[in-house]
């Protein structure tokens, strides 16, 4: 029996993960996928530190220490089920016109699969906000092609891991209102696997996992400094109107240039949190990230042999660095919450629900993922699911 070998993709040494053309990330916040990805002038949650460590400061201060611990991320394109089945029934067959049929049936296909845990510990006390968070992510792209005479199945994966830290600190009556500023760190390294395989070293079993160890791992680790603020005004106090900045990334988190690689980015954002009726909590925001346009669009040249080749291409596409979201808290008390979140993230459109019942937590959204070098180009549904321990 092969069918561990699609599996083991996921799973090699750290578990590859790949950002494959999507803009570069280190982890998503469901909660924050849910309402189109906009955070940077809002905060409020411990993995505010991925967008903007300013926003630490706006956590909650009544909860003492906040601790959110085994929260898995998962998140799969649509048909990510199919794709992987056919495949793997295929590879069990140790027939390599089924995987060549397979290959030709989901040709240009691209298949996102990614497994995060992020833990974290946070507590703001007013003034100042610190958190502390250990990162463990994997994710994966698989790409059937069937344009060369056996069909080949591009990869490009990762699996990485490592500690944040942030501190931010609240300057109030800071001219016409209050400025959140903040410091941000981490340590990561990362194993990266970019290349193709063939339909005869998918049936190679036995020695897949050394195959691709040879052929395509990448290890490096880096560093990074963040830096972020969040000004919120004093005027129009029942909308609480703010703006945020970030500059994130600034160090050696370009992993040598291989698969996974973080560049420095500017961020912006605005948001106001409106009174509604019946409802504890209601953010709006709007974020453009990437302001300089670090970001590259990556093509691999998939005919040659064994060596991985590519070129890196401007990436400057306006619709795919926006996002716009809402998100209400429906309630809040001290055994359980529900906050549900709507948005625009790339273009399309989000959904989310995130539900807390004494320290279990379950969330729940969907997004599009722009991975072509434009908006349009190619489209991926995802959904993602959120089981976590948190209080």
């Amino acid at each position: 029996m092969k069918k561990w070998i699609i599996p083991a993709l996921a799973g090699l040494t750290l578990a590859p993960f790949s950002n494959a053309a999507d803009l570069a990330y280190l982890y998503k916040d469901m909660r924050i996928m849910g309402m189109g990805g906009a955070n940077v002038s809002s905060g409020g949650y411990s993995s505010s530190v991925f967008s903007n460590p300013a926003g630490i400061a706006n956590l909650p201060t009544d909860h003492g220490l906040i601790v959110d611990f085994l929260g898995i991320n998962m998140t799969a394109s649509d048909g990510s089920i199919d794709i992987v089945n056919d495949l793997s029934d295929a590879i069990d067959s140790d027939n390599e016109d089924e995987i060549v049929d397979v290959l030709e049936k989901y040709s240009g296909v691209r298949t996102h699969i990614d497994i995060a845990n992020y833990s974290s510990m946070s507590n703001n006390d007013g003034n100042y906000a610190w958190s502390i968070g250990l990162l463990a992510a994997t994710d994966i792209n698989l790409t059937p092609h069937a344009n060369s005479i056996d069909g080949i199945l591009e990869v490009q994966s990762r699996g990485y891991g490592g500690l944040t830290a942030a501190l931010a600190y609240t300057f109030e009556k800071f001219g016409n209102g209050n400025l959140q500023v903040g410091l941000g760190a981490k340590y990561l390294f990362q194993k990266s696997f970019e290349g193709k395989l063939t339909p005869a070293d998918l049936l190679n079993g036995d020695d897949l996992g050394d195959e691709l160890r040879d052929k395509m791992e990448k290890d490096s680790d880096g560093y990074s400094i963040d830096l972020g603020a969040i000004y919120q005004f004093y005027y129009m106090k029942d909308l609480k109107p703010a703006i945020g900045l970030s500059v994130m990334n600034i160090g050696s988190l370009d992993f040598d240039d291989n698969y996974g690689r973080q560049p420095t980015t500017v961020n912006i954002g605005a948001s106001i949190e409106p009174n509604i009726p019946f409802i504890k909590k209601t953010r709006i925001a709007l974020d453009y990230v990437d302001v300089f346009n670090a970001n590259e669009y990556r093509i691999y040249n998939l005919d040659e042999n064994d060596e991985v080749s590519y070129s890196d291409y401007e990436d400057s596409d306006f619709m795919k660095r926006l996002r716009f979201g809402i998100s209400g808290l429906i309630y809040d008390n001290s055994w359980s919450s529900l906050e549900i979140a709507t948005g625009l993230y790339q273009g399309g459109v989000t959904a989310g629900v995130d539900f807390t019942a004494s320290v279990f937590r379950i969330g729940f959204s969907t997004y599009e993922e722009q991975t072509g070098p434009k908006h349009g180009d190619e489209v991926d549904r995802r959904y993602s699911l959120n089981l976590s321990v948190a209080w």
